[in-house]
């Protein structure tokens, strides 16, 4: 009875041990206009990959960014997120080649993401490079990539048309931690 327990015990270990998680992820917004900059920092960015099959799954809750300024953060939640309406931001989706990061040797591995990104409650699939680095048995996912405002059709005051770009950036930066700890 024991021989069928040791087995099953390593296997567990095994199965969590390739499933990595964390709720303090950081993605930064940021847009340069003429007439002023937008930068915000999400610090409570909930995500679990799992380097079984590749899934990736993210979550934040909007009203997590900070801005400078306290009358940009405002404009952003009332006027543009509408965070009140659309609490949450969220992406499902896979690392397209998960099999090439090797968990066990410290490096940095290109990947492709690919997935369902849903922001002020619209869905859009997107495609997405980035990195895994893997040191000492922890790991780093960081990407950066472009996003429309008319694609998640967030409207944007028409006095500020002309002094908002429609792509706003995103840069990802999740420190990962077994799902176990």
């Amino acid at each position: 009875m024991i021989l069928f327990f040791v087995p099953a015990i390593i296997l567990c270990t095994q199965i969590n041990a390739q499933k990595y998680k964390t709720t303090e992820g950081h993605i930064e917004i940021f847009s340069q206009t003429p007439v002023f900059t937008i930068e915000g920092m999400d610090k409570k960015v909930a995500s679990i990959i799992n380097f079984d099959n590749g899934e990736i799954v993210a979550t934040t809750l909007v009203r997590s960014f900070k801005f400078r300024e306290a009358l940009v953060e405002d404009h952003f939640n009332e006027n543009y997120m509408e965070s009140e309406k659309y609490p949450k931001s969220s992406f499902k989706g896979m690392i397209m080649n998960y099999k090439e990061v090797n968990l066990n040797k410290n490096g940095e591995y290109k990947i492709t993401i690919k997935g369902e990104l849903t922001i002020h409650g619209t869905t859009n699939p997107i495609e997405v490079s980035g990195i895994i680095t893997v040191k000492d048995g922890n790991i780093n996912g960081k990407s950066e990539f472009s996003v429309s405002l008319a694609a998640y059709k967030i409207h944007v005051e028409e006095m500020y048309k002309d002094a908002i770009k429609d792509e706003i950036k995103l840069t990802i930066n999740f420190d990962y931690l077994p799902l176990n700890k």
